[in-house]
């Protein structure tokens, strides 16, 4: 276990359980919606996401306990209550590449982490990962203008949620974070990171990012996300 004085006790356990928190959620929506997958060959590559999610799951639980508490779970629960599901398999596909992008580049900022349990953690899953889920199905719906109104809400719903999930930027903790080299970015950093990974897919669907105001985002300065 790698040392920590009670400043990065404090931070860790901050980060160790919105790890949890991104775990669960994947975990969670995964196994609602087996049910929109017909064939057993779809059913089988979600559970073994699932099942990734699962064993992450476990890495951030166990560390969570080597720092002195109980039930990550737990901590996280007021915090997954506000998590709606996906309504249909497309909606799924949309959360699917949203916000397996916000985890993907939550985890690529701890890889260099000075605790070398977390950074662990993070390697295991960039490991496992297999790139970018997006659904081509989404792109054919989006090529009818008539379903883009229903597309941009599926849209606007999963990015403020993926980006709730990276922190808030400009508060203390956040640039902590970064000096104690416990991450090597800041939320500001990370939501940057994620508006430009999903600008392709915007461009492509023909949609735009949702106003941060209208949401209740916190959105870094100098990100033009509309």
């Amino acid at each position: 276990m790698t040392p920590v004085n009670e400043e990065g006790r404090t931070m860790l356990r901050r980060i160790v359980e919105a790890q949890a928190y991104r775990q669960l959620m994947a975990m969670n929506i995964r196994g609602h919606c087996l049910k929109f997958f017909r064939d057993v060959e779809s059913k089988i590559a979600v559970a073994e996401e699932l099942n990734r999610n699962l064993a992450i799951l476990r890495e951030v639980s166990a560390l969570y306990g080597e720092l002195g508490w109980e039930d990550v779970e737990s901590a996280v629960r007021d915090k997954m209550a506000q998590i709606p599901y996906p309504e249909s398999r497309l909606e799924f596909g949309v959360f699917r590449h949203v916000c397996g992008l916000a985890l993907a580049i939550a985890m690529e900022s701890y890889v260099d982490s000075s605790n070398k349990e977390l950074a662990a953690i993070a390697r295991s899953f960039l490991e496992s990962r297999r790139g970018a889920l997006e659904d081509p199905s989404f792109t054919e719906f989006c090529s009818e203008a008539s379903n883009r109104p229903h597309a941009q809400q599926m849209f606007d719903r999963w990015f403020a949620i993926a980006v709730r999930s990276l922190g808030r930027p400009g508060t203390t903790g956040d640039q902590r974070a970064v000096d104690l080299e416990v991450r090597s970015a800041t939320s500001a950093e990370l939501i940057r990171r994620l508006v430009d990974a999903l600008r392709p897919l915007t461009e492509r669907c023909e949609l735009t990012f949702p106003d941060a105001e209208a949401h209740g985002l916190t959105l870094p300065e100098g990100t033009e996300a509309r």
